[in-house]
Parts: C-alpha cells; structure tokens; sequence
C-alpha cells in the first residue's frame, strides 16, 4: 500500500490568499463606512448619541444659516415629513396599494422609525447574512439616492456619501459570496 508523503490537510477551513484579503476588505467596509446605518437608526429613535441629540440646521430644510447639516433626530424628522413622505407616497399613489406614509409628531414620526428599523436589520444581517444584509442596505441606499436625484433634484456630484454607500453595500455582498467550486472533470 502506498502512503501520502503530504503532512497538510488537503482542505483547510482557514482563509488564505485571495479569500483572506476579501475577508478582511468587507471587514473593514461593515465597520468603518456602513456602521453610519446605526448612527442614522440612532437618530431616528431620539437616542442622544453621537451628536443626535443637537438642534435643527436650518440649512438641512433649506434656509440660510451658518450651520452644517449632521442628519441629527431633528434634521431626519423634518426631512421625513416635509421630503421623504411625500416622496414615498408619489411613489405609492402609483401603486393598486392603498397605502400611505406617515410622519409627524402626532404620529410619533411612523415612517422615520420604519426606515431605522431596516437599517438596523440590514446593518445586523450583514454580520449574520451578509449578502442579504448587504442587499437591504443596497436596495436602501438606492432608494435614497433616486429620492435625491428625481425629488429633490439633486446633482449626482453632491451625493458622493450616498454613493459612497451603495459602492460600499454592493461591495460586501459580491465580496461575501462563497467561492464558485471548481468542477471536477468527468472520467470516461
């Protein structure tokens, strides 16, 4: 009988080359440019952290002042209400749904909240499931980024954040996937 002269394991679970530097890039983009989702969800919950709990720019509704927006609790409020509500509900009214968003005070900002609860799933599932996470997250930031351009008719150049955002979501869930197996050839 002949006996393998190799002293490794033919399949190690460790990642090694290729796969450990992907690991470590959507690592990096889970921390660093996507963990803004939990600030945002944080600001939609009225937490005092990081800075949410700060007054409302009068430049985030588009007045003059000598503030710089931070998307803090009363930013996002205002933005949901006065843009994201009736921006949504365009979209609605175009549907055989008869449904329509909420967001004010007296309805204890309904729509905001509903917004920061996917972004916490989403921002969750990317540690769990990080191709779905990464998918809400995408599908998310795209619906954020046509609600700039075609609502408030922004200019693609003053949405380099979101964009930002969406590259870095994509990039998890193409990053994330399972290496293709190769496929073994047929013996005749």
């Amino acid at each position: 009988a002949r006996t393998s002269r190799r002293t490794t394991p033919r399949n190690t679970h460790a990642p090694t080359g290729k796969m450990a530097m992907n690991k470590h890039i959507v690592t990096f983009l889970k921390i660093v440019p996507l963990a803004i989702y939990l600030r945002a969800a944080a600001c939609k919950y009225e937490l005092p952290i990081l800075g949410c709990d700060g007054p409302l720019c009068p430049v985030a509704i588009g007045k003059a002042g000598d503030c710089v927006p931070s998307a803090n609790t009363a930013e996002q409020f205002a933005w949901c209400e006065h843009a994201w509500t009736p921006w949504t509900n365009g979209l609605l009214a175009q549907t055989p749904f008869d449904y329509r968003v909420k967001c004010s005070a007296k309805d204890g900002h309904e729509y905001a909240r509903i917004i920061g609860a996917i972004e916490v799933v989403g921002y969750v599932l990317l540690w769990a499931a990080p191709q779905l996470g990464s998918f809400i997250l995408t599908a998310l930031m795209t619906g954020a980024i046509h609600f700039h351009l075609t609502f408030l008719k922004d200019k693609p150049e003053a949405l380099v954040v979101q964009f930002a955002l969406l590259a870095a979501s994509v990039a998890v869930m193409l990053l994330s996937g399972e290496p293709a197996k190769k496929k073994k050839a047929k013996k005749a």
